[in-house]
């Protein structure tokens, strides 16, 4: 189902979607028709029956409702996979909002204007779903996301600290109020937050890493260290990429705390395909640095390039370690390289203003 697809995810948006949404105007002028109704029908001095075709729409029983949201949803699934035009979706459940408002429309409704990139009004339509079944986790979840994109922090703190209320043995709701504590720089209630968290659930992997980041802000490396290690224990194996930032995250809190020879380490240890990644390159070659080896970091940025002869990235890194060993016939070969590989690199002339001061700073 879609909603399983989408819950506690902010998906990104496909298309923009300009303008208030239909559905609002289409309430207020059925809500006035109801009302002129109870007041002018007949036996009241009234016009008497409107036109048939005037009518809204009766009411669906639960069965046709649930077809009919179900089939929304299939439409809302096919325009995601292939990328097609969310609007003529929106523009079917502002009408089925319109004639039935429940938390369920309410709920598809606020997914779809959330793909479509329409946050205020997607946060509205889940905070509509929740006036109804105010004890629904996920909506709870996806309103505090989009209010936190909104910058709406008590909003967010409101439907995280609900969905925590609701289910407070599930600790990844604790993980996103502790965010949201951390965004407003509370980070002593954050830790209190993800330890209380972590009592909970010990394999909560997330929450370890986020309380790395707060020892870290506040300077207590050693604490830091220990937490981002415990993240990267407990972090599922089916998910590398994540795993492969936890450890991103250890490399930089020990070249901080000035053991770049333990960064190197933990980045070496990585599978080789994980090494070549550009953020992954950057942090090795800084530990080399740090180790006074900027040669190192020129080979390796060598190494890259024959690896991948069209990587722009590797050229121009080996070319700016070469420049600072003053190789300068190495940097002057990897310079032509980039040119020829990417002339418009935003570095180019940098680098070769840099090589040029070289050539021309007179040798003893």
């Amino acid at each position: 189902m879609v909603s399983q697809r989408l819950q506690g995810h902010t998906l990104p948006s496909r298309r923009a979607f300009g303008g208030a949404a239909p559905w609002l105007i289409l309430v207020v002028v059925v809500l006035a028709g109801l009302g002129a109704l109870a007041l002018w029908g007949p036996g009241r001095g009234g016009p008497g029956p409107a036109d048939p075709k005037d009518t809204a729409a009766p009411l669906m029983d639960a069965e046709t409702l649930g077809q009919e949201l179900a089939g929304i949803g299939d439409l809302f699934s096919q325009a995601m996979e292939n990328q097609r035009d969310m609007q003529p979706v929106i523009d079917r459940l502002d009408k089925l909002v319109a004639q039935q408002p429940t938390a369920k429309a309410h709920t598809l409704h606020g997914q779809v204007l959330m793909y479509a990139g329409r946050s205020a009004e997607a946060l509205a339509a889940f905070e509509a779903s929740l006036e109804l079944q105010p004890r629904k986790v996920n909506t709870h979840r996806l309103a505090g996301n989009l209010a936190m994109k909104l910058e709406q922090y008590d909003k967010a703190r409101h439907h995280y600290e609900q969905a925590r209320s609701i289910e407070p043995g599930k600790g990844e709701h604790a993980v996103y109020l502790a965010n949201l504590q951390v965004k407003l720089n509370e980070d002593d209630q954050a830790q209190a937050t993800l330890l209380t968290a972590l009592r909970r659930d010990s394999q909560l992997h997330s929450a370890y890493a986020l309380l790395s980041d707060i020892y870290t802000k506040k300077n207590k490396l050693g604490l830091a260290l220990d937490q981002i290690q415990r993240a990267i224990e407990t972090v599922p194996a089916n998910n590398p990429n994540l795993r492969t930032v936890y450890v991103l995250k250890r490399a930089a809190i020990l070249r901080r705390d000035n053991q770049p020879a333990e960064s190197l380490a933990t980045l070496n240890a990585l599978p080789s395909d994980t090494r070549m990644q550009p953020k992954v390159l950057r942090d090795t070659a800084t530990s080399w640095v740090m180790l006074g080896k900027p040669k190192m970091a020129a080979e390796l940025y060598e190494q890259v390039l024959r690896i991948d002869p069209s990587s722009d990235l590797a050229a121009a890194e080996a070319a700016r370690w070469r420049i600072k060993v003053g190789d300068t016939d190495a940097a002057r070969g990897l310079l032509k390289t980039l040119r020829r590989i990417n002339p418009r690199y935003e570095a180019l002339v940098e680098l070769e203003q840099k090589l040029g001061e070289l050539d021309s700073t007179p040798t003893e």
